[in-house]
Protein backbone atom coordinates (compact mmCIF):
# COMPACT_ATOMS: atom_id res chain seq x y z
CA UNK A 1 0.00 0.00 0.00
CA UNK A 2 2.73 2.36 1.15
CA UNK A 3 4.83 1.42 -2.30
CA UNK A 4 1.54 1.68 -4.19
CA UNK A 5 1.00 5.24 -2.64
CA UNK A 6 4.59 6.42 -3.60
CA UNK A 7 4.10 5.59 -6.96
CA UNK A 8 1.32 7.68 -7.17
CA UNK A 9 3.27 10.52 -5.49
CA UNK A 10 5.81 9.87 -8.13
CA UNK A 11 3.57 10.13 -11.74
CA UNK A 12 2.09 13.16 -9.74
CA UNK A 13 5.26 15.08 -9.53
CA UNK A 14 6.63 13.92 -13.13
CA UNK A 15 3.09 15.36 -14.33
CA UNK A 16 3.42 18.69 -12.42
CA UNK A 17 6.73 18.93 -13.61
CA UNK A 18 6.62 18.60 -17.21
CA UNK A 19 3.40 21.20 -17.44
CA UNK A 20 5.73 24.12 -15.75
CA UNK A 21 7.13 25.32 -18.88
CA UNK A 22 3.86 25.56 -20.68
CA UNK A 23 2.03 27.22 -17.77
CA UNK A 24 5.16 29.45 -17.70
CA UNK A 25 4.83 30.44 -21.55
CA UNK A 26 1.33 31.05 -21.82
CA UNK A 27 1.58 33.83 -18.81
CA UNK A 28 3.75 35.34 -21.47
CA UNK A 29 1.87 38.61 -23.21
CA UNK A 30 3.00 40.88 -26.10
CA UNK A 31 1.12 43.92 -27.50
CA UNK A 32 1.31 43.67 -31.24
CA UNK A 33 2.02 47.10 -33.35
CA UNK A 34 3.41 47.93 -36.77
CA UNK A 35 6.92 47.76 -34.99
CA UNK A 36 6.80 44.21 -34.55
CA UNK A 37 5.56 43.47 -38.12
CA UNK A 38 8.47 42.81 -41.04
CA UNK A 39 8.26 45.36 -43.47
CA UNK A 40 7.67 43.13 -46.28
CA UNK A 41 4.49 41.94 -45.00
CA UNK A 42 2.75 45.59 -44.93
CA UNK A 43 0.47 46.62 -47.25
CA UNK A 44 0.93 49.75 -48.57
CA UNK A 45 -3.00 49.92 -50.73
CA UNK A 46 -5.79 52.13 -48.44
CA UNK A 47 -8.07 50.07 -46.48
CA UNK A 48 -11.15 49.15 -48.15
CA UNK A 49 -9.96 49.99 -52.04
CA UNK A 50 -11.97 47.65 -52.80
CA UNK A 51 -15.08 49.16 -51.63
CA UNK A 52 -14.28 52.22 -53.98
CA UNK A 53 -15.74 50.93 -57.22
CA UNK A 54 -13.33 48.76 -58.40
CA UNK A 55 -9.88 51.52 -58.19
CA UNK A 56 -6.76 49.25 -58.55
CA UNK A 57 -4.72 48.38 -55.70
CA UNK A 58 -1.99 50.48 -54.74
CA UNK A 59 -3.76 53.60 -56.52
CA UNK A 60 -4.91 56.32 -54.59
CA UNK A 61 -6.06 58.97 -56.69
CA UNK A 62 -8.17 61.82 -55.93
CA UNK A 63 -11.65 62.89 -58.31
CA UNK A 64 -11.48 67.07 -57.81
CA UNK A 65 -14.63 66.56 -60.03
CA UNK A 66 -12.21 68.20 -63.19
CA UNK A 67 -11.79 66.60 -66.28
CA UNK A 68 -8.22 66.61 -67.17
CA UNK A 69 -8.31 65.04 -70.49
CA UNK A 70 -6.19 66.95 -73.20
CA UNK A 71 -9.21 68.11 -75.27
CA UNK A 72 -10.32 69.33 -72.07
CA UNK A 73 -7.37 71.08 -71.23
CA UNK A 74 -6.78 72.91 -74.39
CA UNK A 75 -10.33 74.00 -73.91
CA UNK A 76 -10.07 75.80 -70.81
CA UNK A 77 -7.16 77.32 -71.39
CA UNK A 78 -7.67 80.70 -73.61
CA UNK A 79 -11.69 80.15 -73.51
CA UNK A 80 -14.00 82.70 -74.17
CA UNK A 81 -17.22 82.87 -73.01
CA UNK A 82 -19.88 83.69 -75.37
CA UNK A 83 -22.09 85.51 -73.47
CA UNK A 84 -24.79 87.33 -74.91
CA UNK A 85 -24.19 91.35 -76.21
CA UNK A 86 -20.04 89.70 -76.57
CA UNK A 87 -19.53 90.11 -80.00
CA UNK A 88 -15.73 90.20 -79.89
CA UNK A 89 -15.25 87.26 -77.45
CA UNK A 90 -18.45 85.17 -79.59
CA UNK A 91 -16.13 86.05 -82.88
CA UNK A 92 -13.18 84.45 -81.02
CA UNK A 93 -14.92 81.49 -79.72
CA UNK A 94 -16.66 80.68 -83.41
CA UNK A 95 -13.00 80.91 -84.95
CA UNK A 96 -11.45 78.34 -82.61
CA UNK A 97 -14.63 76.27 -83.32
CA UNK A 98 -14.26 76.09 -86.89
CA UNK A 99 -10.17 75.98 -86.34
CA UNK A 100 -8.50 72.27 -86.33
CA UNK A 101 -7.16 71.36 -83.19
CA UNK A 102 -3.52 70.99 -84.00
CA UNK A 103 -2.07 74.55 -85.10
CA UNK A 104 1.25 74.99 -85.71
CA UNK A 105 2.34 78.63 -84.02
CA UNK A 106 4.56 80.59 -86.32
CA UNK A 107 6.93 83.30 -84.29
CA UNK A 108 6.04 86.60 -85.38
CA UNK A 109 7.64 88.45 -88.16
CA UNK A 110 9.74 91.27 -86.89
CA UNK A 111 11.44 94.32 -89.62
CA UNK A 112 10.82 94.35 -93.21
CA UNK A 113 9.76 91.04 -93.27
CA UNK A 114 7.15 92.03 -91.56
CA UNK A 115 5.86 94.87 -93.61
CA UNK A 116 6.43 94.14 -97.04
CA UNK A 117 5.10 96.04 -99.79
CA UNK A 118 1.63 98.58 -99.52
CA UNK A 119 -1.48 97.11 -100.55
CA UNK A 120 -4.30 99.43 -101.46
CA UNK A 121 -7.87 99.17 -101.08
CA UNK A 122 -10.76 101.67 -102.46
CA UNK A 123 -13.81 102.40 -100.68
CA UNK A 124 -16.69 102.96 -102.36
CA UNK A 125 -19.67 101.52 -100.30
CA UNK A 126 -18.94 98.17 -99.64
CA UNK A 127 -17.16 97.46 -95.95
CA UNK A 128 -13.18 97.30 -96.42
CA UNK A 129 -11.69 93.67 -95.60
CA UNK A 130 -8.84 93.47 -93.42
CA UNK A 131 -7.18 89.97 -92.98
CA UNK A 132 -4.66 90.63 -89.45
CA UNK A 133 -2.15 87.53 -88.64
CA UNK A 134 -2.39 86.85 -85.05
CA UNK A 135 0.47 88.32 -83.19
CA UNK A 136 1.65 90.49 -85.43
CA UNK A 137 1.08 93.93 -86.12
CA UNK A 138 -0.50 95.77 -89.34
CA UNK A 139 -0.71 99.20 -90.10
CA UNK A 140 -4.10 100.72 -91.87
CA UNK A 141 -3.76 104.19 -93.22
CA UNK A 142 -6.65 106.40 -93.40
CA UNK A 143 -7.74 108.92 -96.12
CA UNK A 144 -7.68 111.32 -92.56
CA UNK A 145 -7.48 111.12 -88.71
CA UNK A 146 -10.49 109.21 -87.75
CA UNK A 147 -12.22 107.78 -84.59
CA UNK A 148 -12.85 104.05 -84.44
CA UNK A 149 -16.32 103.02 -83.26
CA UNK A 150 -15.52 99.24 -82.07
CA UNK A 151 -17.28 96.57 -79.62
CA UNK A 152 -17.00 96.98 -76.02
CA UNK A 153 -14.77 94.14 -75.44
CA UNK A 154 -12.55 94.40 -78.35
CA UNK A 155 -9.60 94.59 -76.30
CA UNK A 156 -10.34 90.90 -75.74
CA UNK A 157 -9.65 89.94 -78.87
CA UNK A 158 -7.24 92.88 -80.83
CA UNK A 159 -5.21 95.58 -79.82
CA UNK A 160 -6.51 99.03 -82.00
CA UNK A 161 -4.59 102.40 -81.55
CA UNK A 162 -5.43 105.59 -84.15
CA UNK A 163 -2.48 107.91 -83.89
CA UNK A 164 -3.19 110.49 -87.15
CA UNK A 165 -3.75 108.87 -89.81
CA UNK A 166 -2.89 105.37 -89.19
CA UNK A 167 -4.76 102.82 -87.48
CA UNK A 168 -1.88 100.02 -85.57
CA UNK A 169 -4.33 96.87 -85.33
CA UNK A 170 -2.95 93.94 -83.77
CA UNK A 171 -4.74 90.16 -83.43
CA UNK A 172 -4.55 88.13 -80.09
CA UNK A 173 -6.05 85.65 -81.03
CA UNK A 174 -8.18 84.09 -84.10
CA UNK A 175 -11.90 85.22 -84.54
CA UNK A 176 -14.30 85.81 -87.32
CA UNK A 177 -15.62 88.64 -88.93
CA UNK A 178 -16.04 91.69 -87.16
CA UNK A 179 -17.20 94.90 -87.90
CA UNK A 180 -15.75 98.34 -86.68
CA UNK A 181 -15.92 101.57 -88.26
CA UNK A 182 -13.23 104.42 -88.96
CA UNK A 183 -15.31 107.91 -88.93
CA UNK A 184 -13.65 110.67 -90.63
CA UNK A 185 -12.30 113.82 -88.47
CA UNK A 186 -12.82 116.32 -90.80
CA UNK A 187 -15.57 115.26 -93.22
CA UNK A 188 -17.65 112.91 -90.73
CA UNK A 189 -17.50 110.13 -93.33
CA UNK A 190 -17.87 106.91 -91.85
CA UNK A 191 -15.89 103.77 -93.30
CA UNK A 192 -16.84 100.12 -92.31
CA UNK A 193 -13.93 98.18 -91.97
CA UNK A 194 -14.27 93.84 -91.58
CA UNK A 195 -11.56 92.22 -89.76
CA UNK A 196 -10.71 88.92 -89.55
CA UNK A 197 -7.57 86.88 -87.82
CA UNK A 198 -6.53 83.21 -88.44
CA UNK A 199 -4.45 80.41 -90.46
CA UNK A 200 -5.55 82.06 -93.29
CA UNK A 201 -4.54 85.91 -92.83
CA UNK A 202 -1.05 84.60 -91.73
CA UNK A 203 0.67 86.20 -94.69
CA UNK A 204 -1.33 89.58 -94.23
CA UNK A 205 1.23 91.60 -93.11
CA UNK A 206 2.08 94.64 -95.57
CA UNK A 207 1.00 98.08 -95.22
CA UNK A 208 -3.05 98.38 -96.15
CA UNK A 209 -4.02 102.14 -97.38
CA UNK A 210 -7.57 103.07 -97.67
CA UNK A 211 -8.72 105.65 -100.48
CA UNK A 212 -12.20 107.13 -100.23
CA UNK A 213 -14.13 108.02 -103.63
CA UNK A 214 -17.85 109.32 -103.76
CA UNK A 215 -20.63 107.68 -105.42
CA UNK A 216 -20.56 108.31 -109.20
CA UNK A 217 -16.81 109.64 -109.05
CA UNK A 218 -15.44 106.56 -109.05
CA UNK A 219 -12.99 107.09 -112.39
CA UNK A 220 -11.36 109.90 -110.56
CA UNK A 221 -10.37 108.34 -107.35
CA UNK A 222 -9.61 105.16 -108.40
CA UNK A 223 -7.30 106.41 -111.48
CA UNK A 224 -5.49 108.30 -107.98
CA UNK A 225 -5.02 105.15 -106.45
CA UNK A 226 -3.93 103.47 -109.88
CA UNK A 227 -1.36 105.94 -109.96
CA UNK A 228 -0.11 105.77 -106.52
CA UNK A 229 0.26 102.21 -106.79
CA UNK A 230 2.27 102.57 -110.06
CA UNK A 231 4.24 104.98 -108.22
CA UNK A 232 3.00 107.87 -110.59
CA UNK A 233 2.27 110.57 -108.40
CA UNK A 234 2.06 113.43 -111.34
CA UNK A 235 -0.95 111.38 -113.02
CA UNK A 236 -2.73 110.78 -109.88
CA UNK A 237 -2.72 114.61 -108.99
CA UNK A 238 -4.15 115.34 -112.28
CA UNK A 239 -7.14 112.60 -112.25
CA UNK A 240 -8.33 114.20 -108.60
CA UNK A 241 -11.37 115.55 -108.78
CA UNK A 242 -11.53 119.23 -108.10
CA UNK A 243 -12.23 120.34 -104.11
CA UNK A 244 -15.55 122.16 -103.60
CA UNK A 245 -14.58 125.54 -102.08
CA UNK A 246 -14.57 126.45 -98.55
CA UNK A 247 -16.82 129.59 -97.55
CA UNK A 248 -15.71 131.89 -94.88
CA UNK A 249 -16.67 130.45 -91.44
CA UNK A 250 -14.88 127.02 -92.47
CA UNK A 251 -11.60 128.61 -93.67
CA UNK A 252 -11.65 130.59 -90.08
CA UNK A 253 -11.64 127.01 -88.51
CA UNK A 254 -9.04 125.94 -90.40
CA UNK A 255 -7.01 128.70 -89.69
CA UNK A 256 -7.48 128.19 -85.96
CA UNK A 257 -6.79 124.25 -85.74
CA UNK A 258 -3.68 125.21 -87.66
CA UNK A 259 -2.55 127.63 -85.22
CA UNK A 260 -4.15 126.27 -81.59
CA UNK A 261 -4.86 122.62 -82.09
CA UNK A 262 -2.62 119.44 -81.66
CA UNK A 263 0.12 118.05 -84.15
CA UNK A 264 -2.28 115.12 -84.41
CA UNK A 265 -5.53 117.21 -84.92
CA UNK A 266 -3.99 119.88 -87.88
CA UNK A 267 -4.85 117.91 -91.03
CA UNK A 268 -5.36 119.45 -94.76
CA UNK A 269 -8.74 121.14 -95.41
CA UNK A 270 -9.99 119.56 -99.39
CA UNK A 271 -10.19 122.92 -101.49
CA UNK A 272 -7.79 124.69 -98.97
CA UNK A 273 -3.95 125.70 -99.88
CA UNK A 274 -1.51 127.65 -97.95
CA UNK A 275 -0.03 130.62 -100.16
CA UNK A 276 2.59 133.16 -98.99
CA UNK A 277 2.38 136.15 -97.09
CA UNK A 278 4.42 138.35 -95.66
CA UNK A 279 5.36 138.13 -91.51
CA UNK A 280 6.48 142.26 -91.36
CA UNK A 281 4.71 143.70 -88.30
CA UNK A 282 1.67 146.18 -89.45
CA UNK A 283 1.54 149.58 -87.98
CA UNK A 284 -1.81 150.96 -87.16
CA UNK A 285 -4.19 147.52 -87.68
CA UNK A 286 -6.18 147.92 -85.03
CA UNK A 287 -7.09 151.69 -84.41
CA UNK A 288 -6.39 153.39 -81.20
CA UNK A 289 -5.02 150.12 -79.57
CA UNK A 290 -1.59 149.81 -78.48
CA UNK A 291 -0.93 146.62 -80.01
CA UNK A 292 2.14 144.74 -82.37
CA UNK A 293 0.39 142.87 -85.43
CA UNK A 294 2.33 140.67 -87.55
CA UNK A 295 0.99 137.80 -90.14
CA UNK A 296 1.52 134.16 -88.98
CA UNK A 297 -0.21 132.44 -91.77
CA UNK A 298 -2.33 132.41 -94.81
CA UNK A 299 -4.31 130.16 -96.63
CA UNK A 300 -7.00 130.28 -99.74
CA UNK A 301 -10.08 128.34 -101.15
CA UNK A 302 -11.62 129.36 -104.07
CA UNK A 303 -11.72 132.88 -104.30
CA UNK A 304 -11.16 133.75 -100.57
CA UNK A 305 -8.42 134.36 -98.95
CA UNK A 306 -7.89 134.08 -94.60
CA UNK A 307 -4.95 135.35 -92.84
CA UNK A 308 -3.93 134.44 -88.92
CA UNK A 309 -2.83 137.65 -87.54
CA UNK A 310 -1.00 137.51 -84.06
CA UNK A 311 -1.74 140.51 -81.76
CA UNK A 312 -0.16 141.08 -78.73
CA UNK A 313 -0.85 144.16 -75.85
CA UNK A 314 1.60 146.74 -75.07
CA UNK A 315 -0.79 148.57 -72.84
CA UNK A 316 -0.04 148.31 -69.19
CA UNK A 317 -4.35 147.32 -68.71
CA UNK A 318 -6.17 144.46 -70.97
CA UNK A 319 -7.49 145.17 -73.37
CA UNK A 320 -11.02 144.20 -75.55
CA UNK A 321 -10.48 143.91 -78.99
CA UNK A 322 -11.95 146.66 -80.91
CA UNK A 323 -13.36 144.42 -84.12
CA UNK A 324 -14.86 146.94 -85.54
CA UNK A 325 -11.39 149.38 -85.48
CA UNK A 326 -9.84 146.97 -87.50
CA UNK A 327 -7.65 148.37 -90.49
CA UNK A 328 -9.19 147.44 -94.01
CA UNK A 329 -11.77 145.90 -96.30
CA UNK A 330 -12.65 142.57 -94.82
CA UNK A 331 -15.41 140.47 -95.03
CA UNK A 332 -15.31 138.73 -91.72
CA UNK A 333 -12.82 138.95 -88.32
CA UNK A 334 -12.50 136.92 -86.09
CA UNK A 335 -10.69 137.22 -82.43
CA UNK A 336 -9.69 133.84 -80.81
CA UNK A 337 -9.90 135.45 -77.47
CA UNK A 338 -12.24 138.91 -77.22
CA UNK A 339 -9.94 140.29 -74.68
CA UNK A 340 -6.32 140.53 -73.72
CA UNK A 341 -4.01 140.81 -70.81
CA UNK A 342 -1.78 143.75 -69.71
CA UNK A 343 1.80 143.81 -71.36
CA UNK A 344 4.27 141.03 -69.89
CA UNK A 345 1.10 138.55 -68.93
CA UNK A 346 0.97 135.24 -69.78
CA UNK A 347 -2.43 136.13 -71.93
CA UNK A 348 -1.27 139.30 -73.52
CA UNK A 349 -1.58 137.72 -77.13
CA UNK A 350 -4.32 136.20 -79.37
CA UNK A 351 -4.91 136.20 -83.08
CA UNK A 352 -6.88 137.79 -85.45
CA UNK A 353 -8.50 135.57 -88.36
CA UNK A 354 -9.08 138.08 -91.42
CA UNK A 355 -11.29 137.10 -94.34
CA UNK A 356 -10.66 139.01 -97.75
CA UNK A 357 -11.77 138.23 -101.57
CA UNK A 358 -7.43 138.86 -101.99
CA UNK A 359 -4.63 138.56 -100.10
CA UNK A 360 -3.64 140.22 -97.16
CA UNK A 361 -1.88 142.94 -98.73
CA UNK A 362 -4.84 144.15 -100.79
CA UNK A 363 -6.85 144.31 -98.30
CA UNK A 364 -5.13 146.31 -95.77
Amino acid sequence: MHRFTYRLTALAAVLAGSMLPSLSHAQEVRQLSLANVPPDMIDASPQGSAQGGGKPAGRNDVDLGQDLSPEAAGAQSGSFGTAAGSPARAAAQAARTSSSASRTRRPPATGAAARAGVERAVFERAPIAVPLPVGRERLITLPAPAALHVPRDMESVARLEVIDRTLYATALVPFTTLRIVAELVDSGQQIPMDLVAGESTASATSELEVFVVEAGKASGPAATATGAAAGGAAVAKEAEPEQPAADMVQLTRYAARMLYAPRRLAYDLPGVRQVEVGTQPVTGLLRGAQVEAAPLGQWRSGNLYVTAVRVTNRARTPLELPLEDIRGRWISATAQHGRIGPAGSDWDTTALYLVCERAFEACL
